[in-house]
C-alpha cells in the first residue's frame, strides 16, 4: 500500500538554490519521472497550492513541495511559518524521513515553488550523475562476475526437457550481498524437496482432495534441478524495501519471462518481507528474521507458491480481498493455503488443487498467468470475482491504483495509466524502467 505524505513549506524564490548542511535543500528533480509518481505529483501540487493562492499572488508566502519517488511509491509532506531557512531544513528532513519508511530511503528533490513545476529534466546533470554511478556500478559488476563464476553454477535458465508448466528455482544475490553458494551446495535442491514433501502431505490429507500431488519443477537433461544464479548490478540501499518491486522488472527484460514457468527465488538478501509473490514469480527473502527458523521459511515458501497459483481467490470461503484468510495464518493449512483454498465445492471459484503446475495434472486445470495476467478468466465466472475485476478496471480508469482482480496480483503487469488505464502485460522497456 502505497502511503502519501506532503510538506508544503513557505519561503522566498531567492532562497531557492541557497546552501545548505542537507543535499536534496533546494534541489529540485533533474530525472525524468513518469506514470504514478508523475501524476501524483501535479494532482496533489495542482489540489493543494489552490489553497495558498491568494497570499502567493499577494507575495505574503511562498509555496514548495518537495517529493521522492521510487518504482511507482512516493512520499512527500508540508508544514508552514516565517523562520524559512528552519524550515526548509525541516521538510526536506521530514521528506526524507517519510522516504525511508515508503520510498526505500529514495532522495527528496524540490518539486515545485509557488505554481512553477520545477522538477525538470537536465539532460546534462543527469548524464553526468549517471556517467559516474555506472562506472562505479562497472567496476563492482565486474569484480563480482569474476568472482561468481564457480564450477556446477548456471547463469542462464537450461533448456527444457519437456514442454508442461514447471517451477524454476532461482539463487539471487543483490551487488552487495555474500554469495553462499546455496545453487551448487545443494541447500535449493535440499529446500525443492523440503517443500514438496510439504504439498504432499497436506494435499493427501485435505478433506475432498484428489489425493497427494507436486508441483512440478523445472530439471536439466542430466536429470538435476535447474538452478539459475542472478546477481543484480544494484546493492540493496539501492532497491524498493519490497524488493520484487524492482526485481520483477529484472526478470522479465532478462528473459525470465515464460508464461508457462513460475520463477521462485531463494534471495539470499534482507528484506522486511518474509516471502513475497504473485503470478509469475515469488520469492523467499532468507536474511529476514522470521526465515531463521528453516521450518518457517518452508511454510512460507509453500504459502508463497500458492500466491504464484493466482490464490487466495475472493470466492474461496473465509478468504479476504487481500487474498488471505479473514481469520489469519494460525495453523499450517491456513498459512499455505490448504483446507478449502486447496479444495472447496464453490461453482466458478478456482481451487488450488486445479493449478496446472501441479502433478498429477487434474481433468479440469487452470491457468493462473492466463486468469491473473491476460484476463481470460473461461468458467470463472463467480460473482465476487466478477465485482472484483469490474472494481479493478473502474478504479484504474479513475487514476486509482488498484492490482488485485480476485486473487494475487500479476507480477509481469504494468499499469497503464497514461495510455489505456489498464493492466498491460509488461514489454521490455517497461520491465527496464521497473527494475531501474
Amino acid at each position: 500500500m502505497k502511503k502519501i505524505f506532503l510538506i508544503f513549506t513557505f519561503l522566498t524564490f531567492n532562497l531557492l538554490f541557497g546552501s545548505y548542511a542537507y543535499a536534496g535543500v533546494n534541489e529540485p528533480g533533474v530525472t525524468s519521472i513518469k506514470g504514478e509518481c508523475a501524476g501524483a505529483f501535479k494532482h496533489y501540487h495542482k489540489k493543494h497550492i489552490e489553497k495558498s493562492l491568494k497570499l502567493i499572488k499577494e507575495k505574503k508566502t511562498n509555496f514548495v513541495l518537495y517529493a521522492s519517488c521510487d518504482s511507482g511509491s512516493y512520499s512527500y509532506a508540508y508544514n508552514k511559518g516565517k523562520d524559512l531557512e528552519k524550515l526548509h531544513k525541516k521538510t526536506y528532513k521530514k521528506c526524507m524521513k517519510y522516504s525511508k519508511k515508503n520510498t526505500g530511503g529514495k532522495e527528496c528533490y524540490l518539486y515545485a515553488v509557488n505554481e512553477e513545476i520545477v522538477w525538470k529534466y537536465d539532460q546534462a546533470k543527469a548524464s553526468a550523475a549517471l556517467k559516474t554511478k555506472s562506472a562505479e556500478a562497472k567496476v563492482l559488476k565486474e569484480k563480482n562476475a569474476a568472482m561468481d563464476k564457480k564450477p556446477g553454477r548456471f547463469f542462464v535458465d537450461q533448456p527444457n526437457v519437456n514442454d508442461d508448466y514447471q517451477i524454476h528455482f532461482i539463487y539471487m544475490l543483490t551487488a552487495s550481498d555474500k554469495d553462499n553458494e546455496l545453487d551448487i551446495n545443494g541447500k535449493i535442491e535440499e529446500y525443492a524437496e523440503k517443500i514438496n514433501a510439504l504439498v504432499e502431505k497436506y494435499s493427501k490429507k485435505t478433506k475432498g482432495s484428489s489425493g497427494a500431488k507436486k508441483y512440478k519443477y523445472d530439471y536439466r537433461k542430466d536429470g538435476k534441478l535447474d538452478v539459475t544464479f542472478i546477481r543484480l548490478d544494484k546493492k540493496r540501499k539501492e532497491l524498493h524495501k519490497h524488493i520484487n518491486n524492482n526485481y520483477r522488472g529484472y526478470l522479465w527484460f532478462n528473459g525470465f519471462n515464460n508464461p508457462k514457468k513460475v520463477y521462485f527465488t531463494f534471495a539470499d538478501v534482507t528484506s522486511i518481507d518474509g516471502g513475497e509473490g504473485g503470478v509469475g514469480m515469488a520469492s523467499i527473502f532468507l536474511k529476514n528474521k522470521y526465515n531463521k527458523n528453516k521450518s518457517d521459511m518452508l511454510r512460507t515458501a509453500v504459502h508463497e507458491m500458492h500466491h504464484a497459483m493466482g490464490g487466495g481467490y475472493a470466492c474461496v470461503p473465509g478468504m479476504n480481498k487481500k487474498a488471505h484468510f479473514s481469520s489469519g495464518q494460525d495453523t499450517p493449512e491456513k498459512q499455505m493455503f490448504f483446507g478449502k483454498a486447496y479444495v472447496h465445492d464453490v461453482d466458478g471459484c478456482p481451487q488450488g488443487e486445479d493449478s496446472v503446475y501441479l502433478a498429477p495434472t487434474s481433468k479440469d486445470p487452470y491457468d493462473p498467468f492466463k486468469l491473473i495476467c491476460l484476463n481470460e478468466w473461461g468458467k470463472y465466472n463467480h460473482k465476487k470475482l466478477v465485482e472484483l475485476r469490474e472494481k479493478q478496471i473502474s478504479d484504474l480508469k479513475k487514476g486509482k491504483w488498484n492490482y488485485r482482480s480476485g486473487g494475487s496480483g500479476c507480477k509481469f503487469t504494468y499499469w497503464d495509466r497514461a495510455g489505456t488505464g489498464v493492466m498491460k502485460l509488461f514489454n521490455n522497456e517497461e520491465a527496464n524502467r521497473t527494475y531501474n
